[in-house]
C-alpha cells in the first residue's frame, strides 16, 4: 500500500501519467464541447422517430429529451396534473414538442444551441442575465427505484412521507464515495459497521439487522445475515463507485419497499445506460479515477455503453480498488492506531441491457458483481455478491395501466479463507418478484383517485455448510408473500391515502432436541400472517408547502438466523439455543411532518428545501439475544427471544437546504430516543446492540460557487452524540462512549459538462475518535485522509 510520504516508483509513474492526462485533457475538453455545439446547430435540421404516449408533463419531457437529444430546462416543479398529448411518428424536435405541449398551457423558448426552456401559462421567458435558475429534465428522471421510494433531488420534498434521495455525484464529491459517512450524515439514518471494511448495514431510527430495514440493490433484496465475532446482523455488499444514487424510506412504506420491513428501506441504485450515454447520442463512456493517502490508494472505474435508434441499449462497467489499513486520528498522547481489519481488495462490475427505450414497453436486464477480500479480527474473509435483475415497464398512456414488474436473483456469501475458522461460510441464495400497477381516475369534477396496488414474493435459502452445533448462523428457508395497495383521494388542497400490506411468511429449518444423551434433529415449519394498515392525510394550503400526518402498522418475520441459530462457540454444541417459537415483530405508531419546496423566496433564483418530521412508534415482540444456562459441561449460550411488552422509539428529524446559486448551505439533524434492549454477548457475536444509537446527530454544510459556477468549494461539520454499549464481555451493565465532532472539506472544478476534478479531505483536524455503532471499542476512526480524482465523460 502507498501513502503520500512513501511512494513507490510504480505509484509515481501512475501519478505522473494521471497528471499528464489531465494536462492534455484540460485544453482538449473545451474543444470537444465546441465540436458538440457545431453538431447541435444541426439538430433542428434532422427528423427523429418519436414514440411518446400521453403522460404527466415531467415524464413526457424526460422521454422527449431521451429521444430527441435536446436538453429541456424548467424552473420550479412541473405539476403532475398537467398531461401532454401523444406524439408518434417522425418529426423534427420542434414539431414533436409543439404537438406534445398542445393544450397544456406551456410553451418554450430557445436556450443556447441545443437547449430549450419550458414557459408556463402566463409566465415570461427567463431573462438573459441568468438570474432565474433552471434545472434540466432528462432521461435521468426515469431512473427506476424500489416501489414505495422516490428518486431525485426534489422528489423527497414533494412526498408526504419520511423519504430521502442522494445522487451518485453528491456521494462521490462530498463523501468521497463513503456510503457509511453519507448515511450517517442523513436525517434519521445511521449505519452499523462491522470490523471488516466490507459491507454496509443501514440503521433507520434505531432499527437494523435481520430484515428490519429492507436493503436492496436495484430492487433486489439483500438478506444475508452474518454472525460471529466482530460482524453484524445483516449487510449489503455493493461498490459505492458503481452507484448512481441511494434512496431511503423511514417508517411505514407502500409498495415493494414495505414488504416485511419494520423500520424502512434503502435502495442502492447502480449506474445505468442513461448515466453513460447522453440523450441523443448513440455511444458514451464514463471514467472516474481517484487516489487518496492514509492507505486509501487507487480506485479506477471505467464504463462504456451504446444505444440504437431502435431502442436497444447496452452498457458495462468495472471498478478496482486496493486499500490498506488506515491510521486513526491522533489521540491526546500523540498516538495513532492502525485499523488492520479495514484493508480491502475489491473488484466489481456490472452490465445493463435495455430493450424498448422510449416505447410503451421497456425491459431492463442487469447484473452486478462484487468480490472483496477483507478480514475480521485478523481472520481473512472473502465477500462475494451476485445480483441479477429484470425490470419490465408498460406505460401505454392509459390512465388505468402503468405497470412495473421487477424480478431478481441474488447470491451472497462470506467465507473464512485462512486462520482458525478457515472453510466456514455463510451463504444466502434469494429470489423475488414484485408487480405494481398505477391507475388514475376522476371520481368527479373535484375529486381524483390514484391507485397503487400489487403484490410481491421473495424466498431465501440460507446455508453454512457445517453440521449442527459447530457454529454459523443456522440453515433454513423462508418465503414471504404480500399484497399491498394505496388509494390517494385528492380534493382541493387535501390528499387522503389509506393503504395496507397483507404479509405472510413460511419458515422452515432444523433444530436439535436432547433425547437421552443424543441430539435429535427435528424439522420445523412455521407460518404467520400480518395485516398492516396505514393512513396518510396531507394538505397543501400554499404552493410548495405541505403538511402531513400518518398512522401505520409495520411488521417483519423472524429470520432464519434468529430462529435456527445452532448455539455453538467453536465446536461446543448447545441444544437449547434455537428458538422455533419466535414471533414476528410489529410496530404501531404515528408521524407528523412538513415539506417546503420554494423557489425565488428571498431573491430571484434562490431555492429553499425543508423536510421536518416527528415520529413515535411502539414495537411489540422485539427480538434480541439472551443468555440461556444449559448446565454442565456447557457454558451459558445464546438464544434469540421476544421481549415482552412494547418498546418505544420516538424522535425528530430535520433536513434543510438553501441555495442562491452563488452560496449555499444546509443542515440535517436527528434526535432519536430508543428504548430497545441490549442483547447479551452482543460484544463478541454481533447478534445484538454493541452500541445504542447516538442520542443525536448533526451535520452542517456551507459553500460557494465561483468562476461561472465551474468551481465549488464547501465544507461540513459532522457531530455524533454520546452512545451506550454493553460492558464486555456479556453485560448486562452498560458503558458510555464519548461524542465526537469531525470537519470535512471538499471542492470540485468542472472544466465543462464532460470533465470534473474533485478534492475531498475527511477528518480535517485529524481527530481521534471511536466511531459510534462500530464493533471495535478503540479510537480507530479514520484519520485525516486527502483524496482527489477526475471524472471524464465522452
Amino acid at each position: 500500500m502507498t501513502t503520500f510520504n512513501t511512494l513507490s516508483a510504480a505509484t509515481l509513474g501512475r501519478i505522473l501519467l494521471c497528471s499528464s492526462a489531465m494536462a492534455i485533457l484540460a485544453p482538449a475538453l473545451p474543444a470537444y464541447g465546441q465540436a458538440q455545439d457545431k453538431t447541435a446547430r444541426r439538430v433542428e435540421e434532422r427528423t427523429v422517430e418519436f414514440a411518446i404516449p400521453a403522460l404527466p408533463i415531467a415524464a413526457a419531457i424526460a422521454r422527449y429529451s431521451a429521444q430527441s437529444g435536446v436538453n429541456v430546462l424548467a424552473g420550479g416543479v412541473l405539476p403532475p396534473s398537467v398531461r401532454t398529448s401523444p406524439v408518434n411518428g417522425r418529426f423534427t424536435p420542434a414539431e414533436a414538442l409543439d404537438r406534445m405541449l398542445a393544450g397544456t398551457g406551456y410553451s418554450y423558448g430557445a436556450e443556447g444551441s441545443n437547449s430549450i426552456v419550458l414557459i408556463g401559462a402566463g409566465a415570461a421567458a427567463p431573462s438573459d442575465d441568468g438570474a432565474t435558475r433552471l434545472k434540466a429534465i432528462s432521461a435521468h428522471a426515469r431512473m427506476p427505484t424500489l416501489g414505495g421510494l422516490v428518486a431525485g433531488k426534489d422528489a423527497p420534498f414533494e412526498t408526504a412521507a419520511a423519504v430521502s434521495s442522494m445522487d451518485g455525484e453528491t456521494l462521490q464529491e462530498r463523501y468521497a464515495g463513503n456510503v457509511d459517512n453519507a448515511l450517517r450524515s442523513g436525517a434519521g439514518t445511521f449505519t452499523r459497521k462491522a470490523m471488516s471494511g466490507a459491507g454496509v448495514a443501514v440503521n433507520i431510527r434505531g432499527m437494523e439487522g435481520y430484515g428490519r430495514v429492507n436493503m436492496t440493490i436495484d430492487g433486489a433484496r439483500q438478506n444475508i445475515r452474518v454472525m460471529g465475532h466482530g460482524v453484524s446482523g445483516g449487510s449489503t455488499f455493493v461498490d459505492s463507485d458503481l452507484l448512481a444514487g441511494m434512496d431511503i424510506g423511514r417508517g411505514a412504506l407502500g409498495g415493494a419497499a414495505g414488504v416485511g420491513a419494520l423500520g424502512g428501506a434503502a435502495n442502492f441504485r447502480t449506474l445505468g445506460i442513461d448515466d453513460v450515454v447522453e440523450p441523443g447520442r448513440t455511444a458514451g463512456a464514463l471514467s472516474t479515477v481517484k487516489f487518496g493517502n492514509n492507505e486509501y490508494g487507487w480506485s479506477t472505474m471505467a464504463a462504456a455503453g451504446m444505444r440504437t435508434d431502435t431502442g436497444i441499449g447496452f452498457m458495462g462497467a468495472f471498478n478496482r480498488r486496493d486499500s490498506g489499513s488506515p491510521l486513526s486520528g491522533v489521540d491526546d498522547r500523540g498516538k495513532r492506531i492502525i485499523a488492520t481489519d479495514l484493508a480491502e481488495d475489491l473488484k466489481s462490475g456490472l452490465v445493463k441491457l435495455e430493450l424498448g427505450n422510449g416505447d410503451d414497453h421497456r425491459l431492463l436486464l442487469g447484473g452486478v458483481w462484487y468480490n472483496n477480500h477483507s478480514s475480521i479480527r485478523a481472520e481473512p474473509q472473502v465477500y462475494r455478491n451476485q445480483t441479477y435483475t429484470a425490470r419490465y415497464d408498460y406505460a401505454p398512456g392509459d390512465d388505468l395501466v402503468n405497470l412495473t414488474v421487477n424480478a431478481y436473483l441474488n447470491d451472497s456469501s462470506v467465507r473464512f479463507v485462512e486462520g482458525n475458522y478457515k472453510g466456514r461460510f455463510t451463504r444466502d441464495r434469494g429470489l423475488g418478484i414484485d408487480v405494481t400497477n398505477r391507475s388514475e381516475l376522476s371520481l368527479s369534477d373535484d375529486v381524483a383517485l390514484a391507485l397503487n396496488y400489487g403484490g410481491a414474493y421473495y424466498h431465501d435459502d440460507v446455508s453454512n455448510g457445517q453440521p449442527w452445533g459447530t457454529g454459523g448462523p443456522g440453515d433454513g428457508q423462508i418465503g414471504v408473500g404480500s399484497l399491498f395497495a394505496d388509494a390517494t383521494f385528492s380534493y382541493g388542497i387535501f390528499e387522503l391515502t389509506p393503504g395496507f400490506h397483507f404479509d405472510t411468511f413460511d419458515l422452515r429449518g432444523d433444530v436439535a432436541k436432547r433425547v437421552g444423551s443424543q441430539n435429535v434433529i427435528e424439522r420445523i415449519e412455521r407460518s404467520e400472517n400480518s395485516f398492516n394498515p396505514r393512513v396518510t392525510l396531507a394538505a397543501t394550503p400554499w404552493e410548495g408547502i405541505q403538511f402531513y400526518t400518518r398512522y401505520a402498522k409495520t411488521s417483519r418475520p423472524p429470520s432464519v438466523t434468529e430462529t435456527f441459530f445452532p448455539g455453538a462457540h467453536g465446536s461446543t454444541p448447545n441444544p437449547t439455543s434455537p428458538n422455533p417459537n419466535l414471533k414476528g415483530e410489529t410496530s404501531l405508531g404515528w408521524e407528523v411532518g412538513v415539506n417546503i419546496l420554494r423557489d425565488g423566496l428571498l431573491s430571484e433564483g434562490d431555492s429553499l428545501r425543508v423536510k421536518a418530521n416527528y415520529f413515535s412508534n411502539d414495537v411489540e415482540n422485539y427480538i434480541t439475544s439472551a443468555a440461556r444456562p444449559s448446565g454442565p459441561p456447557y457454558v451459558a449460550m445464546l438464544q434469540f427471544v421476544n421481549v415482552p411488552g412494547k418498546t418505544r422509539i420516538e424522535g425528530f428529524e430535520l433536513e434543510a437546504q438553501y441555495d442562491t446559486g452563488q452560496i449555499f448551505g444546509g443542515i440535517t439533524y436527528s434526535n432519536t430516543k430508543t428504548h430497545l434492549p441490549y442483547g447479551m454477548w452482543s460484544d463478541g457475536f454481533g447478534v445484538g446492540e454493541i452500541n445504542g444509537l447516538p442520542e443525536d446527530t448533526l451535520t452542517i454544510n456551507a459553500g460557494f460557487r465561483a468562476l461561472e459556477e465551474k468551481l465549488t468549494v464547501s465544507g461540513q461539520v459532522r457531530h455524533v452524540g454520546k452512545t451506550k454499549g454493553v460492558k464486555p464481555p456479556m453485560g448486562p451493565d452498560l458503558i458510555e462512549f464519548d461524542s465526537y465532532t469531525l470537519v470535512d472539506a471538499f471542492a470540485t472544478y468542472k472544466f465543462n459538462d464532460n470533465a470534473t476534478l474533485f478534492l475531498n479531505v475527511e477528518n480535517l483536524a485529524n481527530t481521534a475518535y471511536k466511531p459510534a455503532h462500530y464493533l471495535d471499542k478503540r479510537l480507530v476512526g479514520r484519520g485525516r485522509t486527502v483524496m482527489g480524482g477526475l471524472t471524464v465523460k465522452f
